[in-house]
């Protein structure tokens, strides 16, 4: 469960107590709470944005995943392209906020399990791939760590690479893979360590997998859903090109997304890593402001709106997306069928 600790206390909370407060912890007892500082105080809906559309083409290699995700139709990456953010940044933070002993993320894990087993009706086949699981959970644990290096700021300290690796394993014993016939079976063969996840993690993504052009429709509704979120109309290219950047070229050929230009990564990643080297300077936030917390806090009426603000800029993104892109890969059914949602 969720413990308020001392630091709490907004009188008495220093300058800067994140960090002092991860070290002071014993990362085999406390990695919950060194998992949630380190990940649910730095967030905001923006970040998580922006990180679903830089993890998410990472996922995408498998021909059986991109059909589990676009389907025949788009699904949610069409059809209801902000909601499907708005969910899965809900998921992620009650996970990494409650941790896997709490009751709420152990609910959060369990309608996951549930919903990907009605996918499995709908696309069968592609939700029963145990290494599919466990690369998302162990990748998971490694990506704070290899995003920083990629910035060039400051790496996971040590007590922070043994409670994420400690986080996700235990996360790993809750989720299930999905079988013909409404079988269930836990997940097997998670790393041993945070060394053994790194390795681990490299070999996967060198193994051949069958391709599916669907996986570039899937990256590219992330990086257009980004960009018409968050910047005003003439420069919403600059979501695509910000996330791109922060995709490394291997994943990206993998799927068939085309990268920007070498000059614009380069600036990318230094403007980004500045950015966030900056920020380092400032106060951490309140103990009580966690973003789980903030949406907590957020009157019904308030959430009520939003969801309507979003709903309503899906109904847009959709006929948007086709029209963008229904003619980019004449010789590709699943592009083509894109005229029909314009």
């Amino acid at each position: 469960m969720v413990e308020q600790k001392p630091a709490a206390d907004t009188k008495a909370t220093p300058y800067k107590w994140i960090a002092t407060r991860i070290e002071s912890l014993d990362p085999y007892k406390d990695y919950e709470e060194i998992v949630r500082l380190s990940s649910c105080y730095y967030s905001n809906d923006f970040i998580n944005n922006l990180m679903y559309g830089v993890i998410l083409p990472t996922l995408l290699k498998p021909e059986w995943a991109a059909r589990a995700i676009w389907r025949e139709d788009g699904g949610k990456m069409l059809h209801r392209a902000n909601i499907r953010v708005e969910d899965t940044e809900h998921y992620n933070m009650t996970w990494l906020y409650y941790g896997p002993s709490d009751k709420k993320c152990q609910d959060a894990i369990e309608f996951v399990n549930n919903y990907h087993a009605r996918l499995e009706k709908v696309t069968p086949n592609c939700y029963g791939h145990n290494d599919d699981y466990v690369y998302t959970l162990a990748s998971a644990a490694l990506t704070g760590d290899r995003f920083a290096k990629r910035l060039g700021l400051p790496r996971y300290t040590r007590n922070q690479r043994i409670a994420h690796y400690i986080f996700y394993r235990e996360m790993s014993k809750q989720f299930v893979s999905h079988h013909p016939g409404g079988e269930r079976r836990p997940l097997t063969g998670f790393p041993e360590s945070w060394e053994h996840a790194e390795k681990w993690c490299e070999e996967h993504e060198k193994k051949p997998v069958p391709k599916d052009p669907r996986s570039e429709l899937i990256a590219e509704s992330a990086f257009e859903q980004f960009g018409t979120r968050w910047f005003p109309r003439g420069l919403q290219w600059m979501g695509r090109s910000i996330q791109v950047s922060l995709i490394q070229p291997d994943d990206l050929k993998a799927i068939g997304v085309q990268d920007v230009y070498p000059w614009t990564r380069a600036f990318v990643i230094f403007f980004m890593g500045w950015m966030l080297w900056l920020l380092a300077f400032a106060p951490d936030p309140s103990p009580n402001d966690s973003i789980i917390e903030k949406h907590e806090r957020v009157p019904k009426e308030e959430k009520k709106a939003r969801l309507k603000e979003l709903n309503q800029a899906d109904k847009m993104f959709c006929p948007y997306f086709a029209a963008k892109y229904k003619d980019v890969r004449p010789d590709c059914p699943h592009f083509s069928k894109l005229a029909e949602q314009v």
